[in-house]
């Protein structure tokens, strides 16, 4: 159940921005040209940018924008772009900031400002990088470095440290890199603000690295830091250091109270669920992480509906402006009818012709949209889900076998013979676990790239359900477990004997797993009206809620997160059903607990 430094992303990249844009705030306010309206605008946005008044902000954006651009002076009417751009994806609004880092870079083209041209393109990586798209962050980062002007190093430093930030969690070795450019050029400048700030972000990556030494060498670094400069020492990061250097010394309830000192939620439920799992509180992590997963997804739903509702303006304001093309057009031809009729009604005729075929076009085009845009979240949706379950049901087994593992390695553990055999048999059973999984994904991978299956067995119906129970029968506990079949012994039909059993294993582990108490039954009949072999599977468990009786079968959809399994077994049983003709469907009329049927058809 590892889990790494991922969910500060966002929350770090605030900070590292905010960083590195102080320097050019204070340079902004004390230009050789800034008089007292100059620095009045700068403690404006600087008063406004970590506040919720959107409308007070963007004014006040605005009009330091205004100024420069009135003093040509394009560096700092730039900068101006920067700060709302940052407002806005520190406030979720996603969609609003790549739409302005296109308006800016296109008035950069426009006004000629080469020199300009890097920071469109970096805001525009870490807009990707905070949507999660860490390859296409990473190839507008280093394209930054190539358009940013190399004499002036101190533009170097944000470019180095967001390449760090990106780079923290898969390859914390090249983000120690990047960032140790940073703090070269920082030395070269004597920034003592700026090298504070670069410090403690380095105490935060050997954290993500479990480089406890490095922590805590980091950390002393960084405290003498603070003595030293005073105030021009750099708070950005202090919270963060303190809660990496109690985890480094073993302090896990000092850390834990630490992070109720930070000021985002998503990082106090990170950091505790780290700081949890790293003490062996195994339960306690659990709960945060499920805490965590809920604020996250709040976020993201937040995000996707600004996406959406971004979407539906642009569209809008697209057929307003057809609209009023379309309203110039007919006046035009009403003018075309007083000079001479014949050619007003061609024109007409003409025009209407074109803009049918243009709203036809636009129709199909959104509609084409909409259906890639569905898509994509639904394959997003799978990607999370999948990453979720699988590191999940494959991290606590990989737990149990590393723990046994070192305690039977360990030669000065005194253990009994019933001990050592007991650990021998949960590493076997967690070894065969990762296996069925493994096995699982590959089938539904299998069964996805083909069409149909072999039916080539002629079984018996009721000695078919009766093999797949017999496993069952030292598994079900206090469970009753019966079979009742209308069908004679001699009944049989033609099939694939395997892939049915893996169906009817689906269905009889689930209902297994999901009733505490009861009783589990299986029956098979004859269906005379669909001509179909019906094997139902009825449990006294939790049931299906209303509303989820198709997305159960939809892949890693799981109804309760902390059960095991990943959430295969019905998706993959109905799509092997279907491939033999049949189908895997759920009887919405129980409502007792749950009752799945399983549809072969009579051949």
């Amino acid at each position: 159940m590892q889990l790494h430094i991922s969910a500060l992303k966002k929350h770090l990249f605030i900070l590292v921005l905010v960083a590195s844009m102080l320097p050019h705030l204070s340079k902004a306010a004390s230009v050789a040209d800034a008089d007292t309206m100059s620095t009045y605008l700068m403690e404006q946005v600087k008063r406004y940018f970590n506040s919720d008044d959107e409308k007070a902000f963007y004014v006040a954006a605005g009009n330091y924008r205004e100024y420069f651009l009135q003093k040509s002076n394009l560096p700092n009417y730039y900068l101006g772009w920067e700060h709302e751009i940052l407002y806005d994806v520190n406030h979720n609004h996603f969609y609003r900031a790549m739409r302005k880092t296109m308006f800016i870079q296109n008035d950069m083209r426009h006004r000629k400002a080469e020199k300009e041209y890097y920071k469109a393109t970096h805001l525009r990586g870490i807009i990707y990088s905070l949507r999660g798209n860490i390859p296409l962050a990473r190839q507008y980062f280093e394209k930054a470095l190539e358009q940013v002007d190399h004499s002036q190093p101190t533009n170097l430093v944000g470019l180095y440290m967001d390449l760090a930030n990106i780079e923290m969690d898969t390859e914390p070795r090249e983000a120690l890199k990047h960032l140790d450019c940073a703090l070269e050029i920082i030395r070269a400048s004597r920034g003592g603000y700026e090298y504070s700030d670069a410090i403690g972000f380095k105490v935060i990556i050997a954290y993500a690295m479990r480089d406890w030494p490095l922590v805590k060498k980091t950390f002393r670094e960084y405290m003498q830091l603070k003595d030293k400069i005073g105030s021009d020492f750099s708070y950005t990061y202090y919270n963060y250091v303190v809660i990496c250097n109690d985890v480094a010394n073993g302090n896990y309830d000092d850390a834990i109270q630490q992070t109720l000192q930070l000021t985002n939620s998503t990082d106090i439920y990170k950091f505790q669920t780290e700081i949890y799992e790293l003490s062996g509180n195994i339960e306690k992590a659990f709960a945060m992480q499920k805490n965590w997963m809920a604020v996250k997804d709040s976020v993201n739903n937040l995000i996707m509906s600004e996406e959406m509702i971004g979407s539906a303006s642009d569209l809008e304001d697209a057929l307003m402006r057809n609209e009023a093309c379309s309203k110039r057009n007919e006046n035009t031809q009403l003018v075309m009818v007083v000079v001479v009729l014949v050619v007003a009604l061609v024109g007409f005729l003409a025009c209407r012709f074109h803009k049918r075929k243009y709203m036809k076009t636009l129709s199909k085009q959104n509609h084409d949209l909409s259906i890639a845009r569905d898509k994509a979240m639904e394959a997003d949706r799978m990607k999370i889900s999948f990453l979720q379950n699988i590191s999940h049901e494959i991290r606590t087994p990989l737990n149990v076998i590393s723990g046994y593992a070192q305690v039977l390695g360990d030669p000065m553990t005194q253990l009994s013979d019933e001990d050592r055999t007991e650990m021998a048999s949960r590493i076997t059973r967690s070894t065969t676990n990762i296996v069925h999984i493994v096995d699982e994904i590959l089938d539904v991978s299998a069964k996805e790239s083909i069409h149909f299956v072999d039916k080539n067995d002629f079984v018996s119906c009721n000695e078919l359900v009766r093999d797949v129970m017999q496993f069952y029968d030292g598994q079900k506990g206090s469970l009753e477990l019966t079979f009742e079949t209308t069908l004679k012994d001699s009944h049989k039909m033609m099939t694939n004997a395997k892939e049915v059993k893996k169906i009817l294993g689906h269905l009889l582990n689930n209902a297994v797993k999901f009733t505490s108490a009861g009783s589990v039954a299986v029956r098979c009949y004859e269906d005379t009206l669909e001509n179909t072999i019906c094997f139902s599977v009825t449990d006294t468990g939790k049931g299906v809620k209303e509303g989820e009786e198709e997305k159960i079968f939809e892949h890693f959809y799981k109804v309760d997160a902390y059960k095991e399994g990943v959430g295969l077994g019905l998706p993959l049983s109905r799509r092997i059903a279907r491939q033999l003709g049949g189908d895997v469907v759920l009887d919405s009329a129980y409502r007792t607990g749950s009752r799945f049927i399983l549809k072969l058809p009579v051949e």
